[in-house]
């Protein structure tokens, strides 16, 4: 396929290469101009004048200005074209009347204004390119914009600003499915012939002589610039030409056979594709992908095309291979390509196709399930709907929705239940993607199959999903859209669905209130922002940081930044995120991390004493404000050498893993000495990771030779929330060996077993550490004591008969025996804490030599106790 650098190869005299870039701007600059007011005859001769105009710059353009360049070209011209004519779009394209409405409320914007929220708010510019492309300063970008949305909110009659936006980003998406026609105006090829270097011309003078041709290049179809994978414009054509057999393993012209060939092959695709899908012809027929087919297809092999592209057999079987993805099956369609090497531009065409044909048949078989919803609500299981009861149900269903459930593996979609009414819907199945290698190895395809995996996030019945849910999607999102190699159009698909799921999980939505009936938060949207804090990146904790920290202070009632939340900030967060403006504005934003290294051998603290004796005196604060980790790091292992215990709590972070000094005096350890442990100490300027305020600076293990103590050989956890102190995170790490600490460990476990057994009550061991409860619950295991077992595990196996139980937990060989296990070691989940609660896992060795036939048993903290976490409850 067609992979190098068309912009390159544009600057160095291909008229082709230079259609094929701008041809990834033309939907985009076509729903410019007519957002801006142009009508489609008016769009033609834009697009034309505009393609002249960056040619004629091309020599001195580099490629990182070239889109602004183009936007401000663009801009320039629907300027004139506005000044010079009065006639203005009036929306007549667009199908639902609130858009209608909406759109000419945009028009009577002054121009400035409205090509200020036009850039901002439908193609996603920061202020900064925005302002470069209008010519402007960004405060008056900014105020433009701003003035705007409050004129289209007076306009539309609607409460706020961001119920505005929210008509904004419905009109976008009536933006995106219009279709203009194709260009009247031609292009003369010398028009756009940029000068060729030397060594080129030389290299065509033995050449057959050419003759002029020419293009039509304006106004085309936006559907035909989203889905055509090459130009379909036209070049130079030899005089004469010679055609190839279609057996020719690589042949060198395009043939009439090879065109019929491939005429039958859609043809044959196109028939048989109603029956595969079970679809009637009429509904077939229907698809707007099928009829967009069917365009795509003329325009491929059409006498000009075919023409242009005569000498050109492989960039022919480009546009073919497109055309026939775009009429295939969403199963086809992955039949097509499963032993292809695509390249990154073609992955993303390839997904744009699958997306929205996948979008179209979800809504004709959701609306199936909805017309016979009454009929299939036979398909329970313990009172809910049961997708594997109407998949494999032995009742018969209408014959509309047999067809269908025989037919859904060829949507690659599934059902689930609806969770908002009594019915099914469909989401799609992406597993097929992650068996074929172009999508499989490819790491922005695997993003996207988790972001439409589960699409759309809501539908007229609101959320479709709770909003404690809502974080993990989001982050996802927001991930995929900070990549700075996405797709525009990729970019465009995930856009919408991520600022009106953000804008959901904060402000609720028609059928969710963020508030309870005394005015404050609920809980449950509390928990999400918590998690989105914890999970997500710079964007999402951007915008909630200081929504959380104004409700937390009001009591959870009130927040100047919730309010003034709109519908497009989680975009415009992360456009400055990609274009690496955002960092610098959030908490500890200006700090840097210098890396840093210490070797160990002979290290002797006598560095270190200064600060130790200031801080020690008085455990102020603010003597530590700008220290670098390493020093922290000397200051904490030094009080561990000399016993200091106070001081070693001082220097811990206040997080959910740090007790109160009392508990933490009667538990404490002298940890290991690291100059006997540890080789050295390195730090890495960019280990690090940001939750809300705070960031973990994470310095990796460097153990010293022979040392195979595992609680040594984890990394150390530095953490900053304030002033550029850093503190060391409490370590709640346990490591218990035969050869070592075993035997006192194993008095304790014998101790709370016996404290359980007699009280059966968890609070008899709300002082035993993690490992101590795993200890506890092996014993159990190895005596078969269920009714012990069952108390140590949270939230499961309740239900379950005694002898299922025992097959689960005990004859499973899931667990050794607790008398043959020579070491036992517990981490705590450093990472998530504020999203589950304290969270951990012990390792159980049966050879602490080979580490060999270890096992894994998670828990997690439940009030006052650690328990066992329910492994099989999924």
């Amino acid at each position: 396929m067609y992979a190098d650098n068309p912009f390159n190869k544009a600057k160095a005299g291909d008229r082709q290469a230079l259609m094929d870039w701008f041809q990834n701007y033309q939907d985009e600059i076509a729903r410019l101009a007519y957002q801006a007011g142009l009508q489609n005859q008016q769009i033609d001769a834009l697009q034309r004048d505009l393609i002249e105009s960056i040619n004629e710059k091309l020599e001195t353009l580099v490629e990182e200005d070239a889109e602004n360049t183009l936007y401000k070209n663009a801009v320039h011209l629907i300027e004139k074209e506005l000044a010079e004519s009065n006639n203005k779009s009036e929306g007549l394209s667009l199908k639902f009347e609130e858009d209608q409405e909406t759109h000419k409320a945009l028009l009577r914007l002054p121009l400035q204004e409205r090509l200020a929220v036009i850039l901002i708010h439908f193609h996603g510019k920061q202020l900064k390119d925005a302002a470069e492309i209008l010519m402007s300063q960004e405060t008056a970008v900014e105020s433009d914009t701003l003035a705007g949305l409050e004129k289209i909110k007076n306009e539309l009659a609607v409460e706020s600003v961001p119920d505005a936006e929210r008509r904004l980003v419905l009109l976008d998406k009536s933006y995106n499915r219009i279709e203009f026609s194709n260009a009247a105006e031609i292009i003369e090829i010398d028009k756009l012939q940029a000068a060729e270097p030397e060594h080129a011309k030389e290299s065509v003078q033995n050449k057959p002589e050419k003759k002029k041709t020419f293009a039509l290049i304006a106004g085309a179809s936006l559907f035909l610039t989203a889905v055509i994978g090459a130009s379909l414009l036209f070049g130079d054509q030899p005089t004469v030409s010679q055609q190839a057999d279609t057996s020719e393993e690589n042949p060198t012209t395009v043939s009439k056979e090879m065109v019929k060939e491939w005429e039958a092959e859609f043809d044959e695709i196109r028939t048989t594709a109603p029956e595969r899908l079970g679809l009637s012809p009429e509904t077939f027929e229907s698809l707007e992908y099928v009829q967009k087919a069917d365009v795509l297809k003329d325009r491929t092999f059409s006498r000009q095309n075919v023409k242009q592209l005569q000498d050109d057999p492989e960039r022919m079987q480009d546009q073919v291979d497109v055309l026939m993805l775009s009429i295939e099956t969403p199963k086809g369609m992955l039949d097509f390509v499963e032993n292809d090497q695509l390249n990154a531009a073609e992955i993303s065409k390839f997904l744009v196709i699958y997306t929205e044909k996948t979008e179209q048949l979800m809504v004709i078989a959701d609306n199936l399930l909805e017309k016979h919803k009454d009929e299939l609500a036979s398909a329970e299981r313990d009172g809910g709907l049961a997708p594997d009861m109407l998949m494999n149900g032995r009742v018969d269903f209408p014959e509309e929705i047999e067809n269908l459930t025989a037919a859904l593996r060829e949507h690659t979609l599934q059902y689930i239940p609806h969770p908002n009414v009594n019915r099914f819907r469909t989401v799609r199945d992406v597993n097929k993607f992650y068996e074929i290698r172009p999508f499989s190895t490819d790491g922005l395809s695997n993003y996207y199959m988790e972001v439409i995996r589960g699409a759309p996030y809501y539908d007229e019945t609101g959320m479709l999903m709770p909003i404690e849910q809502l974080p993990f999607s989001i982050t996802t999102m927001a991930g995929f859209l900070a990549d700075p190699m996405l797709d525009p159009e990729l970019k465009s698909k995930v856009e919408p669905l991520l600022a009106n799921s953000f804008y959901a999980m904060v402000k609720g939505d028609f059928n969710t209130e963020v508030f309870d009936g005394d005015g404050v938060v609920k809980e449950e949207f509390r928990t999400a922002w918590d998690t989105s804090i914890q999970l997500a990146g710079n964007p999402v904790t951007f915008l909630l940081l200081p929504i959380l920290e104004e409700f937390e202070a009001s009591g959870w009632k009130e927040s100047t930044h919730f309010d003034d939340l709109a519908l497009s900030d989680i975009l415009a967060a992360i456009e400055m995120e990609r274009h690496g403006e955002l960092e610098a504005k959030l908490p500890n934003g200006d700090m840097e991390i210098e890396s840093a290294f210490l070797q160990l051998n002979d290290y002797d603290y006598n560095d270190i004493m200064p600060l130790y004796e200031e801080f020690s005196d008085s455990y102020k604060m603010d003597i530590l404000s700008g220290i670098e980790p390493m020093e922290i790091i000397k200051l904490y292992y030094y009080a561990n050498k000399i016993e200091d215990i106070e001081t070693m709590w001082h220097l811990t972070a206040d997080d959910e893993l740090k007790p109160t000094l009392e508990e933490y005096t009667a538990r404490w350890k002298k940890q290991p000495e690291i100059t006997e442990t540890r080789r050295s100490i390195e730090i890495y300027e960019d280990n690090f990771t940001r939750q809300g305020r705070k960031v973990y600076l994470i310095v990796p293990a460097s153990m010293s030779g022979s040392n195979q103590d595992i609680q040594q050989r984890r990394e150390m956890i530095l953490i900053t929330e304030r002033d550029h102190i850093w503190l060391m995170q409490n370590q709640m790490d346990e490591y218990y060996a035969k050869e070592d600490n075993f035997g006192e460990f194993d008095s304790r476990v014998q101790t709370h077993y016996n404290n359980l057994l007699q009280s059966e009550s968890l609070e008899a061991v709300n002082n035993a550490t993690p490992a101590e409860i795993a200890g506890v619950f092996l014993l159990a295991l190895e005596k078969e004591d269920v009714n012990t077992m069952r108390l140590l595990i949270n939230k499961g196996e309740l239900q379950l008969e005694d002898e299922e139980f025992k097959s689960r937990w005990i004859t499973s060989g899931q667990f050794p025996a607790y008398s043959e296990i020579e070491g036992i070691s517990f981490r705590v989940d450093i990472h998530n804490t504020g999203i589950q609660g304290l969270q951990g896992y012990v390792d159980i060795y049966n050879d602490l030599v080979t580490r060999e036939n270890s096992h894994f048993l998670p828990l997690e903290k439940v009030g006052e106790s650690w328990m066992v976490q329910d492994m099989f409850s999924h």
